[in-house]
C-alpha cells in the first residue's frame, strides 16, 4: 500500500463536496532542510493538524513516507465513534477539571470562568471528532497568547 496515496485519498473521501485539486494537494508535506540521514518531514492535515515522521529516515522517500502513515493512522483513528464530543464525554471531561482544579459545580455552569468555558467549548463541539477540537483549540490558544482575545473581549466580542 502506498502510504501517501491512501493518506491522500482518505482526505479527498472526506470532503464533501469534493475538491478542486487544481489549487494543489490537500495534504501538505515539508521536509526539514537536511543534506544527510536521519531525515525529517512533516505533513499537514487539511484542518490544520500536523505530523511528522518518527522513526529514522534513511531517504526523504522514507521521511514522507512515515509521516504519512502517523497522519493516516491518526486520521482513520479519528474517525472512530468513540472520538465524538457527547454528552456523556462532556460531563465526564467537566467533571475531571473539576476535580484537577478543586473546582465547585457553579464554576462549570458559568461561562466567564475557564471551567465554564471549557464546558462551552465541548458543547459547541458536540458530535465533531477529538481531532477537529484539537484543531480548533489550537487556533483558541493562538489567538489567546497573540492577545487577540483580550482585544476581543475589549470589544465586546461574544463568544460565539
Amino acid at each position: 500500500v502506498n502510504v501517501v496515496e491512501a493518506l491522500q485519498e482518505f482526505w479527498q473521501m472526506k470532503q464533501s463536496p469534493p475538491p478542486d485539486l487544481k489549487n494543489g494537494a490537500l495534504v501538505v508535506y515539508e521536509m526539514v532542510p537536511s543534506n544527510s540521514p536521519p531525515y525529517v518531514c512533516y505533513v499537514t492535515l487539511p484542518g490544520g493538524s500536523c505530523f511528522g515522521s518518527f522513526q529514522f529516515c534513511p531517504t526523504k522517500a522514507e521521511a514522507r513516507r512515515s509521516a504519512a502513515k502517523i497522519a493516516l493512522m491518526n486520521s482513520v483513528f479519528n474517525e472512530h465513534p468513540s472520538r465524538r464530543i457527547t454528552d456523556e464525554f462532556i460531563e465526564k471531561s467537566v467533571s475531571e477539571a473539576l476535580a484537577s482544579f478543586n473546582g465547585n459545580r457553579e464554576e462549570a455552569d458559568n461561562p466567564n470562568t475557564g471551567i465554564g468555558a471549557f464546558r462551552f467549548m465541548l458543547e459547541s463541539n458536540k458530535g465533531k471528532s477529538m481531532l477537529e477540537f484539537q484543531e480548533l483549540m489550537t487556533v483558541f490558544q493562538l489567538l489567546h497568547w497573540n492577545g487577540s482575545l483580550k482585544a476581543m473581549r475589549e470589544r465586546q466580542c461574544s463568544r460565539q
